[in-house]
Order: C-alpha cells, then sequence, then structure tokens
C-alpha cells in the first residue's frame, strides 16, 4: 500500500508541476485560479512522496543497498542542483558576450567609449517612452535601454530616467518640448546644454552615431565656428538634393560645429575673425585676387583651411574651377593639384577608386612602405584608425612639391591601389573620347589627399601655427555619397584634426541595423513555449519510455 501510495503521489506531483510550468509559459500569467488550484495539489502529492520515501527508507532493515541508493540519489540530485544554481550564480556576475547582431547590440564604437570615459560631469538621459503593449514602442524601448546600460560600464556620470510623457507631461515641458514622438523621445542634458533625439521609422532604436554627436554637443560649452565660402557657383550647404550638402551640414554640426556660408567682400576683403576653419567646396568660378589675399591673412593668422576639388569641371567644360587656388595652394601651402583624374582598367566604372587600409602592403610597390597601410597613412590621426574604406569617383591627383619650405609640413594621406594612372588628357574625355595608359603618365600609387601645418612668424616675435587638408574629390560628401563606408569617417577627423579637437577622432558608430521580427501574441508564446517546455518535455518522455522498456525486457 505504501509503495503504491508514493508512486502515485509521484506522478501526480509531476504531472501537475508539468501542466503549471506549461500554463504559466503559454498564458504568461502566474496569479491564476487554476494555477493555485494546481499548485495545491502539486504541494501535497510532493509531501506525501516525500514522507513515503523517507518512511521507506527509515523502515529498510539494516539501511539496505536499496535504501541507501535511494537516499544516494536524493542527495546527488540536491548537490547537482546547487552547483547549477552557484554556476547560474557566477554566469551572471560575468559580463562577457559575444555580439553576432549587425547593428552591434552588445558592443560600441571606439569614439563613443572614448566620449564615455572622458566624461567628468553629470549627464542626464531623460528617456520617455509611452506605457502601452504596441510592438514598436517596446521593441525602441528595449534597444534603448540595453544600449545605455553598455553606455555606463564606462562612466558613473551618465544618469538614465525613464519617463511616461503621459505622466510626467510637466517634466516634458519644462525642457521645452512641445511634441514627443509616440516611439520614444530621448534627451540629454548637461547643464544648461541640452539635445533633443526623436525616434522614428519602422525599426526605432536609440543610433549610436546620433547619441555619439549629441552627447559631444551638450558637454562641450561651445561650438566651433566654421564658414562655408561661396560666390563661385559652390553647391549650396543646405540644398537637399542628391549633390547637395545638406546631410554633411547636419552631421558636421552634430558635433559641435557651426558651419554658416559666407562671402568675402571686395570693398572688405577678409575671413571673418569668428571662424576657425573655413570649407572651399568644388568652386566652379575662379577666386579673385582680393579674396585669395584675405585667405592668406586668414592662414597667416592660425587659421585653418580644408578644401574639396572636383574634377569632373575639367571633363565637362575643358577646364577647371577656382583654377587660381591652384598656384596659391603651391606657393602658400606646398601642395600641387594635378589637372588630371586617375583611371584604371581594373574596374568596371575606370574613373572609381576604392581606398581602404589593408594590413599587406601593395604588391611590387615599395614607395612609402612603412608609411602606408594599403591606401591610408598609418602616421597621421586623421586615417591611422580608419578600417572602413571609401569609394570615390572621379578624383584628381594631390602631391606635395618637390621642395617643401621649412615652415611647411605636408603629408600625403590617401593614395590610390598601383594599377592606377592620372590621365592628363582631359580634351580627350571633354569630347567623349576613351582614354588609356601612355608613357610618361604618372603611374600609381597616386596620392589623392594631403594635410598640413604651416608655421608663419608674427610681427611680436611669436608663431602661429595653422593646418590644412587638401582632398582631390568633393562629392564623396554629397547626400548621395556620404554615407558609404569611411566617408563620414575621413571627414569628420579630418576637421577635428584641424580645430586639434583629439577627442573627436575615431571610428565613427555605423548605422547598421537588424530589422526586428514582429511576432504575434500567439506566435511568440509559441515560440517561447518550444524554447522552453518543448525539449526539456521531450527529453523526459524519452526517459520514461526507456525506463518503461527496459522494466518490461529485465
Amino acid at each position: 500500500m505504501k509503495e503504491y501510495l508514493k508512486t502515485y503521489s509521484g506522478i501526480i506531483s509531476v504531472a501537475s508541476l508539468l501542466i503549471i510550468l506549461n500554463y504559466v509559459v503559454w498564458k504568461q500569467d502566474v496569479f491564476n485560479l487554476w494555477i493555485l488550484l494546481l499548485g495545491s495539489i502539486f504541494f501535497i502529492s510532493g509531501v506525501i512522496w516525500l514522507v513515503t520515501l523517507f518512511w521507506n527508507i527509515a523502515t529498510e532493515s539494516g539501511w539496505s543497498g536499496h535504501a541507501v541508493s535511494g537516499l544516494n540519489a536524493i542527495l546527488s540530485t540536491l548537490a547537482f542542483l546547487g552547483i547549477c544554481i552557484v554556476l547560474y550564480a557566477f554566469v551572471l556576475r560575468w559580463d562577457v558576450s559575444i555580439d553576432l547582431t549587425q547593428e552591434g547590440r552588445r558592443t560600441l564604437s571606439p569614439q563613443i567609449v572614448k566620449v564615455l570615459q572622458s566624461i567628468n560631469k553629470e549627464v542626464k538621459v531623460l528617456c520617455f517612452f509611452i506605457n502601452i503593449d504596441e510592438e514598436s514602442v517596446v521593441i525602441a524601448k528595449d534597444k534603448t535601454l540595453r544600449f545605455l546600460d553598455q553606455c555606463k560600464k564606462h562612466t558613473p556620470f551618465l544618469n538614465v530616467e525613464i519617463l511616461d510623457p503621459q505622466i510626467d507631461r510637466a517634466r516634458l515641458e519644462a525642457l521645452e518640448i512641445t511634441h514627443a514622438s509616440t516611439q520614444g523621445t530621448i534627451v540629454l542634458k548637461c547643464g544648461s546644454r541640452q539635445r533633443v533625439i526623436m525616434l522614428s521609422g519602422s525599426n526605432p532604436r536609440l543610433d549610436e552615431r546620433e547619441f555619439t554627436q549629441s552627447l559631444i554637443s551638450v558637454l562641450k560649452e561651445t561650438e566651433t565656428k566654421m564658414g562655408y565660402l561661396t560666390g563661385h557657383d559652390e553647391t549650396p550647404i543646405d540644398d537637399p538634393n542628391p549633390n547637395g550638402l545638406s546631410a554633411a551640414k547636419k552631421i558636421i554640426e552634430g558635433e559641435t560645429y557651426k558651419i554658416e556660408p559666407f562671402q568675402i567682400s571686395v570693398e572688405l576683403p577678409e575671413v571673418p575673425k569668428s571662424y576657425e576653419v573655413v570649407m572651399i567646396h568644388n568652386p566652379k568660378g575662379d577666386l579673385n585676387r582680393e579674396e585669395l589675399k584675405a585667405i592668406s591673412n586668414f592662414i597667416d593668422s592660425g587659421g585653418r583651411l580644408i578644401i574639396f576639388f572636383e574634377p569632373w569641371i575639367s571633363v565637362r567644360l575643358g577646364k577647371s574651377g577656382g583654377e587660381n587656388l591652384r598656384p596659391w595652394l603651391k606657393e602658400q601651402l606646398g601642395v600641387d593639384i594635378g589637372s588630371d583624374i586617375v583611371f584604371t582598367t581594373q574596374r568596371k566604372n575606370a574613373w572609381e577608386v576604392e581606398l581602404r587600409s589593408d594590413p599587406r602592403p601593395f604588391e611590387n610597390v615599395e614607395k612609402d612602405f612603412m608609411e602606408f597601410r594599403g591606401s591610408m597613412r598609418v602616421d597621421h590621426p586623421i586615417t591611422q584608425r580608419m578600417d572602413q574604406p571609401l569609394l570615390w569617383r572621379a578624383v584628381r591627383t594631390v602631391d606635395p612639391i618637390e621642395k617643401i619650405p621649412d615652415n611647411l609640413q605636408v603629408y600625403p594621406l590617401l593614395r590610390t591601389p598601383p594599377d592606377y594612372w592620372a590621365e592628363t588628357d582631359l580634351s580627350r574625355l571633354a569630347e567623349g573620347g576613351t582614354v588609356k595608359y601612355e608613357p610618361g603618365e604618372k603611374e600609381g600609387p597616386l596620392y589623392v589627399a594631403v594635410a598640413g601645418i604651416r608655421t608663419k612668424d608674427q610681427p611680436d616675435g611669436t608663431k602661429k601655427r595653422s593646418r590644412y587638408v587638401i582632398i582631390g574629390d568633393a562629392d564623396f560628401i554629397t547626400n548621395e555619397r556620404i554615407s558609404i563606408g569611411g566617408h563620414i569617417n575621413f571627414l569628420l577627423n579630418s576637421l577635428a584634426w584641424l580645430t586639434e579637437h583629439d577627442e573627436l577622432i575615431a571610428i565613427r558608430p555605423t548605422t547598421k541595423e537588424d530589422k526586428p521580427i514582429v511576432l504575434s501574441d500567439t506566435q511568440r508564446r509559441l515560440f517561447v513555449w518550444c524554447s522552453v517546455m518543448l525539449t526539456p518535455q521531450m527529453v523526459l518522455i524519452a526517459g520514461i519510455l526507456v525506463y518503461f522498456v527496459r522494466r518490461r525486457t529485465q
């Protein structure tokens, strides 16, 4: 009788436990009348099973082998469970993971880690999420909090607060935010500076690049002013068309620069003293003598200059825009701008150039063996940490002059692969003809971007150091192409080096993303049930079948 009581109470206990677990996993509801009823049955039958088990063990004469083995099984099970619990606790404390996601859910870019580690004052991150069960909001909130948890590991100064815009409406209005995104609104605040990030789209999440730019913006107390030279048929800085620069402007201003268009007046030819950097982007007309004099004075006083040249105008009209900049750059900055376009026979589009960082040197090329890694210079801050390729098209050569004056330092930054040459017969291109390499033309690797430092003695005996970056391509920062590979990195690293903001020179976060798989409520429950309950129950059923088969054959 006692043996039957033990057997049936054990079966009832296991069956009720399985029913409870399946019900809880499927319904995701613990506080339920059926759960309480089945829980009571499980508890009572379990107690009966334990009592009868220990009673049988205690009444076995002389602690027979059967009794000892039964007690040993119980103790071994308890010990195994204890070991599992301890290991699980260690795993929870061991924060190590392998990130296999495309958008990098479990890793942060080197730049944001660098910025986070440099924080020395409190930054509040206010996350406004509506408390609803809508899938897009739940996903956005989950991704945002996961990302911020990663950020908090690198700094104690990040104070994250989760709020509901419907409940905490007063907090939202105090921040002067009149409208909050239904998918989430993130506010970064440090002192009096504040940046707002609105989450939106089919895959709403806190973008790492935008968060990094906003963080840098609120941490800096002042903005670096940049002037964008106009008056020579340059592309408008606010132009939203594919060939415009509105995206580049937004990205630049996201890193605490303030860029605005300006012209150099003939009556008062000077660059405003508030500008730390002047950008010249593909001028299609020549600069006059007074404008060049104003830029010379700007450089002499320690100003910073970045110029983008585009050879397309050479092909189309048979002449280059900004031609009088070429002798000025050669004389003043030691840079020779080629009246050419680089070509190759190794690509379908012969005028495209892929510039990448390659750990192996170019084959059969000894030139700059130590200074370059593939197409990128290894010992210059702009390019030394770049690991994303650039894809430029219609590029002209940019070289240091042969005899560099003592007050100049010119460093080639980028070079083409060795299978390129510099085509100088632009008239044939303008007429639609084909090109081919001819003896005497410059062969690759060809320099296409340089950086330089110029020292100028002042009347008071001091020295002014100016910096400049000259690039043989202009359309790589247009709206259509700025998102390709390392284009953003090269642009922002150049500006950071020009302004000596070393904390901004790093690998920028990417904007890759994994599209979430949105499941229905039933599909989500089925997925959880299969992953949590199906496999253990299949193993249990297999064990029971093996037990009964063996028992029948013995």
